[in-house]
C-alpha cells in the first residue's frame, strides 16, 4: 500500500485536532459544571432532564400554592381564634343578664357592653388579609361581607360552590382557602341536631318557653317545624294546641301536619311530650292568655338566614335590655324568652366557628403533610437531575489529563513524521 505525504500531514493534523475538541469539551464541563454541554452528547438523556425539569418545575409551583394556603388559612384561624374568645364572653354577659336580681339599669349597662361586644365582633367578621381583600366574602373579596341595612345585618358576600377560593396544592389536591361568612356565622354546624324557639314577641301573657330536649334522634331529625297556638275561649278547657310538620320518607320535599291537644292548668307548667312519636319534649311555664303563640325549629332549616346571624342575636338581646321589666310580668317573662333564645343561638354559633376551625387545622395538617412530601420529591428529582447533568469532577480531571498527554503524543508524533524525508531515510 502506498502512503502519500500529504496523507501523513492530514492523519496527523486529524488526531491533533480530535485530541484538542476532546480536550476543550472537558474543560466546557469543567467549567460549566454539567456533563451535556449538547445535547448530542447523550440525547437520551436530554429528553430525561426534560421531563424531571417539569416535574421539578411543577413541583415548585405546588410548593409556593401551598405557602400561599397555609398563609390564607393561617389568617382565617387566627381571625376565628378571636371569635371564638368573643362568642364565649358573649355568653357569659348573656347569662349575667338573666340574674333576677339585677335592675333595669344593671341590664342597660350590660346592653351597652354587649353594644360593644357586637361592634367588635362585626370588625372580626369583616376582617381583611396583608393585601385588603376581606376573609370572609368568599370570591368577593372586594366587599365587605357584612353590613347594617334597614336594623338587619345581611351577609352580602358570595355563596354556594362559587364561594370557593381553591388553590391546586398538587397533581389531584384542591384545598378551599375562601370560608365565606354565611357557611361561619349563619350556620349551624353539620350533622348537629337542634331547636331554636320563637314567636314569642306578639304574646301578651307571661309564658316562658323551655328548651328542646331529644329523646329520640332518629325521629326527631324529621321534625321540621312545631307551632303552638293557646286556646283559652271560655268555651273548653284551655289547652294548647301543638301542629308539628315533619319531613315525610319521600324527603324533605313534602311535609305532613299532625295536630295535638295539650291541657294547661292555670299556675302549673305544661309538659309538652312527642316522644313517642317525634322523639321531643319540652316544657312551658308561666301564663298563657288566648292567642298567644310559639314555635321551635330545626335548626338546620334557618342555615342562610339572618334569623341566625349572631348580630342580629344580639341586637335583638341589646333592645330587651333596654326595655324596663319593673312590674311588668309580661316583659320579664319577654325578657327570659329572648335571653333562652340568644343564648341558644350563641351555642350554635360558638359550635359551627369550632367545627369550622377544626376543619381549616385540619387543612393545614394536610398541607404541612403535602409540603413534606413535595419537600421529598423535590430533593427525589435534583438528585436525579443531578446524576443527568451534572459533571463528575474526578472523572473529568482524570480524563482531563488522559486527554492532555493523548495531545502531547499526538503532536510529538506528527513531529516526528514531519521530520522524516527520503534523504535521512537513505543515511
Amino acid at each position: 500500500m502506498r502512503i502519500s505525504s500529504s496523507l501523513y500531514f492530514q492523519t496527523g493534523l486529524n488526531t491533533i485536532n480530535k485530541q484538542e475538541s476532546d480536550l476543550m469539551h472537558l474543560f466546557q464541563q469543567i467549567g460549566s459544571g454539567r456533563r451535556m454541554v449538547s445535547p448530542a452528547d447523550d440525547p437520551l438523556a436530554a429528553a430525561q432532564t426534560i421531563t424531571l425539569a417539569q416535574s421539578h418545575s411543577i413541583n415548585q409551583r405546588f410548593s409556593d400554592n401551598r405557602e400561599v394556603a397555609l398563609r390564607a388559612l393561617g389568617e382565617k384561624e387566627n381571625v376565628l381564634n378571636h371569635v371564638v374568645t368573643q362568642l364565649a364572653a358573649i355568653k357569659t354577659r348573656f347569662v349575667e343578664a338573666g340574674n333576677g336580681a339585677l335592675s333595669d339599669k344593671d341590664r342597660s349597662a350590660l346592653a351597652q357592653v354587649l353594644k360593644e361586644s357586637q361592634a367588635t365582633l362585626m370588625g372580626s367578621m369583616n376582617a381583611t388579609d396583608a393585601s385588603g381583600k376581606y376573609l370572609f366574602s368568599g370570591s368577593k373579596g372586594q366587599d365587605q361581607p357584612f353590613s347594617l341595612s334597614n336594623g338587619v345585618y345581611k351577609y352580602l358576600g358570595d355563596t354556594g360552590e362559587g364561594a370557593q377560593r381553591n388553590i391546586q396544592v398538587d397533581h389531584t389536591r384542591f384545598i378551599n382557602v375562601g370560608d365565606h361568612g354565611q357557611d361561619l356565622f349563619m350556620r349551624v354546624a353539620p350533622g348537629a341536631l337542634a331547636f331554636v324557639h320563637g314567636g314569642t314577641e306578639q304574646n301578651e301573657g307571661q309564658i316562658v318557653v323551655g328548651s328542646m330536649q331529644v329523646q329520640n334522634s332518629a325521629l326527631a331529625i324529621q321534625v321540621k317545624n312545631i307551632d303552638l297556638e293557646f286556646i283559652d275561649n271560655g268555651i273548653e278547657p284551655a289547652h294548647w294546641q301543638v301542629v308539628v310538620s315533619y319531613a315525610s320518607e319521600q324527603g324533605e320535599q313534602q311535609t305532613l301536619e299532625r295536630s295535638l291537644h295539650f291541657p294547661a292548668e292555670q299556675g302549673h307548667p305544661t309538659r309538652i311530650d312527642l316522644r313517642e312519636e317525634f322523639g321531643v319534649a319540652f316544657d312551658l311555664n308561666g301564663q298563657a292568655v288566648h292567642g298567644d303563640s310559639l314555635n321551635y325549629q330545626q335548626a338546620k332549616y334557618l342555615n342562610g338566614a339572618d334569623e341566625l346571624n349572631i348580630l342580629n342575636t344580639l341586637s335583638e338581646v341589646i333592645q330587651a335590655l333596654n326595655t324596663p321589666t319593673k312590674a311588668n310580668p309580661t316583659a320579664q317573662a319577654q325578657l327570659e324568652n329572648t335571653l333562652n333564645r340568644g343564648l341558644q343561638l350563641v351555642d350554635l354559633a360558638y359550635d359551627n366557628v369550632l367545627t369550622v376551625q377544626a376543619s381549616i387545622g385540619s387543612r393545614m395538617n394536610e398541607l404541612e403533610s403535602l409540603d413534606e412530601s413535595g419537600a421529598q420529591q423535590f430533593l427525589q428529582l435534583e438528585k436525579e437531575l443531578s446524576r443527568l447533568e451534572d459533571v463528575d469532577y474526578y472523572t473529568a480531571t482524570t480524563q482531563l489529563q488522559l486527554r492532555k498527554m493523548a495531545l502531547e503524543a499526538a503532536s510529538m508524533a506528527f513531529l516526528k513524521i514531519q521530520s522524516t524525508s527520503l534523504f535521512s531515510m537513505g543515511n
